[in-house]
């Protein structure tokens, strides 16, 4: 393809040095709702795999 550029399309040099480009994509966002019963008791097992669950993630904030 060839693009052809107008005069006002062109930056400044000082507009070149002060350039931050914007990320390509919105950031990740987590949401989730407490539906459970009231009475509800997670299980051992449960509480294991929550916790598990939860380490991952603190994991993956650290690394990205």
């Amino acid at each position: 393809m060839n693009f052809k550029m107008k005069d006002e399309d062109n930056m400044t040099v000082e507009e070149l040095m002060l350039y931050h480009s914007m990320p390509t994509k919105n950031d990740t966002m987590t949401v989730y709702s407490q539906n459970a019963p009231m009475n509800h008791k997670m299980s051992d097992t449960a509480k294991k795999q929550y916790e598990l669950l939860l380490d991952v993630i603190d994991l993956c904030a650290i690394y990205y």
